[in-house]
């Protein structure tokens, strides 16, 4: 894709990816599902069940239809992702799988979500932390390409606020978004926590370029 005056570098795009590269990009789900059960059930101390996830490619503007949640207070999770691999992954999780989590690793209630303690704080951070890295590893092993992470984001908000600087950051690299939608198991609870990528212009390239060699 080039920009409108003819200058500006070839870049990939998720619309690039065929019917069968995009069931390889699926396999993300898969291996990204099997890291984040591992490293969940070592950071909580128990069996933690995530069903097999729904990976799907959004249009910007039909993401908050697509998920429903634009005006509900969610936790969202950012984290920078560095190295080879460049964007952004962003966790979501609405009030009441954050006050599960909450209360299942700290036995206490947060009565409001917008005035956590520091640990509770960092709690959240760690748990996103891990899903999105779960899922970055997977990337990475698909791809071959090498990546790092930034310290994690907390931002307890409506999902519109949250998501307003990741979509204006990245919209001029694509108008898709890659999203993952896993449904979590705790007891006798479950709860939908939603995954969002963001790549960058020449990271988006590599992932394409990688997926299609």
């Amino acid at each position: 894709m080039k920009s409108e005056d003819g200058e500006g570098m070839q870049m990939g795009n998720f619309d690039d990816l065929d019917e069968e590269l995009r069931d390889i990009l699926s396999e993300l789900g898969n291996i990204g599902t099997g890291n984040a059960v591992t490293s969940l059930a070592e950071m909580m101390g128990h069996s933690f069940e995530i069903k097999a996830p729904k990976l799907r490619f959004v249009k910007y503007q039909d993401i908050f239809q697509s998920m429903g949640i634009r005006d509900e207070l969610q936790a969202g999770i950012l984290v920078d992702v560095l190295g080879e691999l460049r964007g952004m992954f962003l966790f979501l999780m609405d009030e009441s799988f954050s006050r599960a989590v909450l209360e299942q690793m700290l036995e206490e209630t947060a009565e409001d979500l917008t005035e956590l303690t520091e640990m509770q704080v960092s709690l959240l951070r760690e748990l996103g932390n891990i899903i999105c890295g779960s899922y970055l590893r997977a990337l990475s092993c698909l791809t071959g390409l090498e990546t790092d992470v930034a310290v994690p984001d907390l931002c307890i908000d409506m999902a519109g606020a949250i998501m307003g600087v990741p979509l204006a950051r990245h919209l001029k690299v694509s108008d898709n978004i890659l999203m993952i939608e896993n449904e979590f198991h705790m007891g006798n609870q479950s709860f939908v926590g939603r995954i969002l990528f963001w790549p960058e212009a020449d990271t988006l390239s590599a992932v394409v370029e990688r997926l299609k060699g």
